[in-house]
């Protein structure tokens, strides 16, 4: 043992030595290990893919599954599992079949349409501009009608339409791409069915490598954790598909020209908190305005106004429960940073990792008091 400790300092000595190159040889190949992670990356895309459609199904297999058991018929009682995967991938079908047929062709028209059209919209908006400025002998800011027109030419001619146009028809070619979405449903399949198991394994390896305890509270946190984001994005994605099909059923029924752009864009914004609506809201009323007029302006205003208030007092709490249960003022606040941040993507997820976070902060303190707390008495 004293010999041992005499060699204490060489064999840390060592290590240090051994990190230090890890480190350097580490950054010395920093190219090619990035390559590796790209090549690992994309090697492990399907699996990647049939997680996230797995996590998304996850919560509509357990609803079903939790009812099928409660059934006097013994069939579904023992298959209630199988069964639920069936039925969720089957209505997932039916409503990508019904996307497919129906939407996308009217969507392709209408973003055909209002690419056309974009050049003749602006001109109008431009002109309508510079005669109010000239009437009420107002400069808010310089008009260069021939620049700015210019400059509209420009970033249309940047859209390669013709592309779209060949997806928008279904002239799609098998690739490497679509071959992985394929492979991702396949294993998102049987990442529901092995559900169970991969839970069992993933809690016998955190006993493995660390203590009971810190391994029970470890689970207990994940499991918190995976309930928030799991809840948080079901109900959000399912918020947004019925937002987008009442919002384009309202402007339809209005006679708005792009009904099926804006109700698709008010569905998409619906996935970011507070802001989203609001950005809709204006973005739909102020497109309205420039290709239907005033009067559809106003309605369109007054009809989604009233659907937000729908969306915002029935909808959303019926479908998210107690799943928000923070201050708007924590959401708008978890929102600007996610979206500062990390762009739209972070302002879509800001709530539930800020919901985590705060979740993490609270045993923290928790913890902490009651340790005060052991300490005092």
């Amino acid at each position: 043992m004293e010999k041992l400790k005499d060699y204490k300092k060489w064999i840390m000595a060592l290590i240090f030595a051994i990190i230090v190159i890890a480190v350097y040889k580490t950054f010395d190949n920093f190219n090619r290990i990035i390559d590796v992670i790209k090549l690992t990356w994309s090697a492990l895309t399907p699996f990647i893919i049939g997680f996230v459609i797995a996590y998304i199904f996850n919560m509509p297999c357990k609803k079903i599954d939790a009812g099928m058991k409660k059934s006097k018929y013994a069939i579904l009682s023992k298959n209630s599992k199988l069964i639920s995967i069936v039925l969720v991938y089957i209505a997932a079908l039916l409503l990508l079949f019904i996307v497919i047929r129906s939407i996308v062709p009217a969507l392709y028209k209408n973003i055909l349409d209002l690419y056309y059209n974009a050049p003749k919209y602006f001109d109008e908006v431009i002109s309508v501009l510079v005669k109010w400025q000239e009437k009420h002998n107002i400069t808010l800011f310089e008009v260069d009608k021939l620049t700015a027109t210019s400059a509209l030419n420009n970033i249309l001619n940047s859209i390669d339409i013709t592309q779209f146009s060949k997806y928008a028809q279904g002239v799609i070619k098998i690739t490497s791409g679509v071959m992985n979405v394929l492979i991702g449903v396949i294993a998102s399949v049987y990442m529901l069915i092995e559900k169970e198991n991969i839970i069992a394994l993933g809690k016998r390896v955190c006993r493995l490598i660390f203590k009971e305890e810190t391994a029970v509270k470890l689970i207990e946190d994940v499991a918190k954790i995976n309930d928030i984001f799991s809840k948080y994005i079901f109900c959000l994605l399912l918020d947004a598909v019925m937002m987008t099909v009442l919002a384009t059923i309202v402007l339809s029924l209005l006679g708005v020209k792009y009904a099926i752009i804006l109700g698709a864009l008010i569905g998409i914004c619906n996935l970011i908190p507070y802001f989203g609506a609001i950005i809709a809201g204006v973005s739909s009323v102020l497109i309205t305005l420039i290709t239907d007029g005033l009067l559809k302006a106003i309605w369109a205003a007054i009809a989604l106004a009233i659907l937000q208030q729908v969306d915002g007092n029935f909808i959303g709490p019926k479908i998210m429960g107690n799943v928000l249960n923070i201050s708007p003022l924590w959401i708008i606040f978890a929102v600007t940073l996610g979206g500062g941040l990390f762009g739209v993507g972070g302002m879509v997820i800001s709530v539930p990792v800020f919901m985590v976070v705060k979740m993490l902060l609270s045993e923290i303190a928790r913890r902490l008091e009651a340790r005060k707390a052991n300490k005092d008495e």
